[in-house]
């Protein structure tokens, strides 16, 4: 690899490291374990795309077993940042919804670092930015763990 592709690497890994340092500050101010709050941007995010979210896909996404789930789901229910609710369209099947809660603690958590971020993307130029974007997408294909059968 020549230098500058391993800068790169190197920098994708500091970017992973200050996002979990982040995470961790945040979760202990808020008593949440850092499953919790991938739990929740996983169900946050399949709201904004318009996607159901089921306590068997919340586990396939964060690699969880079935009694893991069942024990996040419940400890995120108590707390007051998800419901279980019956689906509209299967009866049969139950979703995951975020509460105004978990939608404030995503605005706390994500709102002062997107301002951060959109500080330095201000400072690129167009062609930049979408260069990044490219960049970013790809290595989020990439850095993706493989689905475990």
């Amino acid at each position: 690899m020549d230098p500058a592709h391993r800068e790169v690497v190197l920098l994708l890994r500091q970017v992973a490291v200050e996002s979990n340092r982040t995470a961790a500050v945040f979760g202990d101010a808020h008593d949440l374990h850092r499953t919790d709050l991938d739990a929740l941007a996983v169900v946050v995010g399949a709201a904004v795309a318009g996607r159901a979210m089921t306590p068997g896909r919340l586990a396939t996404e964060l690699r969880l077993s079935s009694p893991a789930t069942t024990a996040l789901v419940d400890r995120l229910e108590r707390s007051g940042h998800l419901v279980r609710e019956r689906s509209s369209t299967d009866r049969r099947q139950v979703v995951l919804r975020v509460q105004d809660t978990a939608r404030e603690l995503a605005r706390e958590f994500f709102t002062p670092m997107a301002d951060r971020v959109g500080a330095v993307l201000a400072d690129m130029t167009d062609d930049e930015v979408q260069v990044v974007g490219a960049f970013l997408h790809r290595a989020v294909e990439a850095l993706r763990p493989p689905v475990r059968d």
